[in-house]
């Protein structure tokens, strides 16, 4: 539909924008903001923008998306607007393009002084921004702390709930109930259960905060399933019995095997033979069965059939009982530490409104706004909690005139395994389908290359795709495997998702290259080995054409960035990947944590070894690695004879000036000093950001942590606890502007482009349901009617089970689905030349890709050398590397000395003096009694211990008045300042008793109040000389100090 040749706003209106890959979805959305800022008459003192919120998925796209909105403001005010965005943006609005620039500058200003009304975000920002303001409703304070890793509460909470066990018969309860199943039902062997116990509560927990509702257990207990399965166990006895002789030979023998094993040892429905599952038994054609041994194997099947759903929805009962309990314990603890996760968000929101804590009316007065239009980006993977969550604000606006405006791709909806849920995308449309409904479809993809938007043309037609599932339908025939038929059904959702694949290229993107590899070797060891080599190879080539940071490799999971990078690396190519970036791999980093873990604890000899062969002690001791080894590998003996024997006394005793110099003052005063200053001062101390400029992210990185986790009260043993334990976006630096090969996941390069793609494991894993952590268990979340079941997932069952079957069988396409979506986000990426090689499997199974992309596609365009693009100035400076002052020594100040406490009355009185003089100014314009007047006045309020001044100003008036200093307080033809603030180049600010400027001439008076207390005194001021020369360049700088025991003066040049 072309908006332009309808009214622009026909409010109330719901607009939906299908945006294939490529399709400019950012530029439809900041359009769709810019037109709803400029569609009417703006005022600088009201504040337009606070009437619309724009919700995105990632920070990243908040950020391009804002950037994206102010630079078509910005060009829209400066008349910089090419005239093809003049034609779409500013046109349909039917005013001037002068009116427009006057609106666009007058949004800007708006934008500028309440920048805070931009909301341009993410959903879990603004879901927490609204939480703030009603936390006390969900059991928080308006201060709660948000926090991403939830898996220490979990485990502190389940090693309580273990102790708790030994003296509450409950909790006993369900642990023995746990361990009867772990045991005898799953037929584990683990010695530590606990591992998968926290394995599958961390799961569920991440489950539950994707849905709304609670976990629901199974009907039956442990105890009642293995009854079931001693039922069967009785008839199957009663069978063998009864057919002996009768049915065929070797079912008999596989019968017998089988009650030997699982009389003695239990048994698992994998081990009961497989003719079970037939309706008939199998009998040889000579021999007839008795009546009575029909009967048994009828009730064998209808009980193994009722063994296999009951323990489908069983199963996990324990699992649910124990996480039940573990969750008390858990939200005890963060209501306590006034804790919420991240993943948490939408859980605790969505309680506001299913409880009706809050109406929209409410929200609005709480968020101190209410807004009228609302845009909604990659609408495919937003999940119904969150859904839910946001709809009555839409509904509302539509109600009263507003708009919804949201962007997606049903093709790239790759999150459902985090709640995504695809369905919504349609649903949404039929229920506001009687506001003004306007479908829009983008088909030009601005992104790629001619070769490559053809190739996903016919890879994603309908015709390719209907002769991809054919031919794997064919593959699993033949090989007899467990089939999944799409029908007509399932063939419509397909097709239904990929209708809007079909795109036109742009004239100047008429070039291309695609090169598809098909690796067919069976052996992991020499497929992995020809990837590699392939992989080498190509990038080699490219080098001669891109610069590597146009590189990109995605891969399927994590474990395949560290092998790629660990390639990589091998042949010294520059990396970006989440192993390059984790702070905890860098080695710099690594060293200062030895370091700080030696302080810790001066008695682990490893860590202080480690750390004097690293490189940070070399650069700052510069002794010879060679000598520290023979040091080292010297104290053998002692370390073996003597128990109490620790190196670094030893180091101490040889190395003193090193000693004293580097590291004693670090070992006196750790515990006394916050993190944070003691690590900035090893940075100082070691010269570690001048010695290693390539590693200033991560050490700033780390520096940031510490900030952040000190807010915590954390000390130095605990910080490096949760250090080792650190997880998520905390973990990784960014080093975007390195020039490095970038390798990520397919899931993080949604959204993103690069020049060149490479995809060195490419297919499709079909795995239906999630799986623990030693992949033993799948199970698959079932929602109904508002509650969360768990069902355990086997192909076993679906032989006895039509209904399990039917049930794996909808969740098989989903997950098809899920895996095809993940191709085409995928092999859209790429925007000049995209590479990728299909492995004959993936994990352990046969790669169904391989019949995806026809043979006569593997290669495609041609390769040339592309004119770099002209991008725009980034307006970034490159600092150079920070420089800190050794904190400690700094800190210092902060507390007084044994001479300061001795001296208390001396210090009080220097005290009253100071203040006295710090008002007085220029004597020669000010009178001195009427100013000792005033301060008189005041003194009373300042030191309240005080009961007699007069001593202190006539003090005052002899000091002033004396004839070797009248020339610092009566100052002709001067301008002078007390208590005068200045900064150095570092801005570390200081403060100057009194400061004489004249013409010519500039000088600085500092005062004291004894000539005995003169060791730093020359050193400061000179100090203050310095820095007041580059204030005042072209005049003479002094300094005097004036001591007011004796009257002298102490000139300082």
């Amino acid at each position: 539909m072309n908006s332009s040749k309808k009214i622009l706003f026909d409010l109330p209106e719901v607009r939906v924008v299908e945006a294939s890959a490529g399709s400019g979805k950012t530029y439809a959305l900041a359009k769709r903001y810019v037109r709803l800022l400029l569609s009417s008459p703006l005022k600088v003192d009201e504040v337009s923008i606070s009437n619309i919120l724009a919700i995105t998925f990632t920070n990243k796209a908040a950020f391009e998306m804002k950037e994206r909105i102010l630079e078509f403001l910005r060009s829209i005010s400066f008349d910089r607007l090419p005239e093809i965005e003049k034609n779409d943006i500013l046109k349909p609005l039917g005013i001037s393009f002068s009116e427009a620039q006057k609106r666009a500058f007058t949004a800007m200003e708006q934008i500028i002084r309440h920048y805070n009304y931009f909301q341009v975000q993410t959903i879990d920002k603004f879901v927490n921004s609204f939480l703030a303001g009603c936390a006390f409703k969900v059991g928080l304070t308006s201060n709660f702390k948000i926090k991403t890793n939830y898996l220490e509460y979990l485990q502190f909470s389940l090693d309580q709930l273990l102790e708790k066990a030994a003296s509450d018969s409950n909790v006993h309860k369900a642990f023995e109930e746990f361990l009867r199943n772990y045991l005898y039902l799953e037929n584990r062997l683990g010695w530590f259960p606990k591992d998968d116990i926290l394995s599958i509560i961390s799961m569920l927990f991440n489950q539950s905060n994707s849905y709304e509702g609670a976990f629901k257990k199974g009907p039956l207990t442990s105890s009642e399933i293995i009854k079931r399965k001693s039922k069967i166990l009785e008839y199957m006895k009663l069978l063998s019995v009864e057919v002996e002789g009768q049915i065929h030979a070797g079912f008999y023998k596989s019968l017998g095997s089988f009650l030997v094993k699982a009389i003695e040892s239990g048994y698992d429905i994998d081990s009961v033979p497989k003719r079970f599952a037939n309706e008939d038994m199998p009998t040889r054609k000579s021999d007839k069965v008795s009546d009575e041994a029909i009967k048994l194997w009828g009730k064998i099947r209808k009980n193994l059939k009722a063994l296999c759903e009951e323990e489908s929805a069983s199963l996990f009962n324990p699992y649910i009982e124990v996480y039940a309990q573990v969750m008390k314990g858990f939200y005890e603890m963060t209501s306590k530490d006034d804790v919420l996760f991240l993943s948490e968000l939408n859980k605790r929101a969505r309680q506001l409104f299913s409880d009706e804590f809050v109406t929209v009316e409410e929200l609005y007065y709480r968020l101190a706004t209410r807004f009228r239009h609302h845009l909604i980006d990659e609408f495919q993977d937003t999940s119904r909690l969150q859904w839910q969550n946001l709809s009555i604000m839409p509904l509302e606006a539509l109600s009263t005139g507003g708009s919804l405006f949201f962007v997606g791709d049903k093709k790239q909806a790759i999150y459902g395994f985090r709640g995504g849920d695809v369905k919504l995308f349609d649903e949404v449309k039929n229920e506001f389908s009687t506001f003004n409904l306007n479908v829009e479809t983008l088909s030009n993809n601005w992104r790629s290359q001619k070769a490559i938007v053809e190739f996903n043309n016919t890879i994603f037609s309908k015709e390719n795709l209907m002769s991809f599932i054919k031919k794997k339908e064919e593959y699993e025939e033949e090989k007899k495997s467990q089939k999944v038929a799409f029908d007509e059904e399932a063939m419509k959702e397909i097709e239904s998702v990929f209708s809007g694949s079909q795109q036109t290229f742009v004239k100047e993107n008429s070039k291309g290259y695609v090169e598809i590899v098909s690796i067919d070797i069976d052996k992991k060891e020499e497929r992995d080995q020809e990837v590699k080599n392939r992989l080498l190879k190509i990038i080699k080539e490219l080098e001669e054409r891109f610069e590597l940071r146009e590189i990109a490799i995605l891969t399927r999971n994590n474990i395949q960035i560290e092998q790629v990078t660990s390639w990589l690396l091998e042949e010294q190519i520059s990396v970006r990947s989440e192993r390059t970036s984790d702070i905890r791999e860098n080695g710099r980093i690594k060293e200062l944590v030895l370091f700080l873990q030696f302080l810790n604890s001066p008695i682990d000899n490893i860590v202080f070894t480690e750390f004097i062969f690293g490189e940070i002690f070399f650069k700052a001791s510069s002794i010879d690695p060679q000598e520290i080894q023979s040091f080292v590998f010297g104290l053998r003996q002692k370390l073996r004879s003597q128990d109490d024997f620790y190196v670094y006394t030893e180091f101490r005793d040889n190395y003193k000036e090193v000693w004293e110099d580097l590291i004693s003052e670090f070992f006196k005063n750790v515990g006394i000093y916050p993190i944070y200053e003691l690590v900035v001062s090893i940075y100082n101390k070691f010269n570690v950001l001048e010695n290693f400029p390539d590693d200033q992210g991560f050490l700033m990185h780390f520096l940031e942590l510490i900030k952040k986790y000190e807010e915590e009260d954390l000390d130095l043993e605990l910080f490096l606890k949760h250090f080792e334990n650190l997880r998520g976006d905390d973990l990784y630096v960014n080093l975007s502007d390195n020039n490095a090969i970038e390798i990520l996941t397919l899931h993080k390069s949604k959204g993103l482009e690069f020049p060149v793609v490479i995809l060195p494991f490419l297919g499709m894993e079909v795995q239906v349901g999630a799986q623990n952590a030693d992949m033993r268990q799948s199970y698959l979340l079932q929602h109904n009617c508002g509650d969360i079941e768990l069902l355990r997932l086997k192909e076993s069952y679906y032989a006895y089970s039509e209904d399990l079957y039917q049930v794996y069988r909808s969740e098989y396409i989903k997950a098809f689905l899920a895996e095809l979506n993940g191709v085409y986000v995928s092999l859209t990426r790429a925007a000049n030349e995209l590479y990728a090689f299909i492995p004959e499997k993936v994990g352990s199974r046969f790669n169904i890709l391989k019949f995806l992309i026809p043979q006569e596609l593997f290669v495609c365009g041609e390769k040339v050398k592309y004119v770099s693009k002209n991008k725009k100035e980034s307006g970034v400076v490159k600092l150079s590397c920070s420089k800190y002052r050794n904190w400690i020594e700094y800190l210092k100040d902060e507390y007084k000395s044994l001479a300061e406490i001795t001296n208390k009355d001396k210090r009080r009185q220097g005290k009253i003096t100071h203040f006295i003089l710090s008002f007085i100014g220029n004597l020669s314009e000010q009178d001195l009694q009427e100013t000792l007047d005033i301060v008189r006045e005041k003194i009373k309020f300042e030191f309240i211990e005080e009961s007699n001044f007069d001593i202190y100003f006539e003090n005052v008036k002899k000091f002033t008045n004396d004839v070797k200093l009248q020339q610092y307080f009566y100052c002709k033809d001067s301008l002078v300042h007390t208590e005068k603030d200045i900064a150095d180049e570092k801005g570390n600010s200081k403060r100057l008793d009194r400061l004489i400027v004249s013409d010519n001439e500039v000088c600085i008076v500092d005062y004291k109040s004894s000539e005995e207390e003169n060791n730093d005194n020359k050193e400061q001021i000179l100090e203050y000389i310095r820095i007041v020369k580059n204030i005042y360049p072209d005049r003479k700088v002094t300094g005097a100090l004036l001591y007011f025991d004796t009257h002298n003066v102490e000139e300082v040049y």
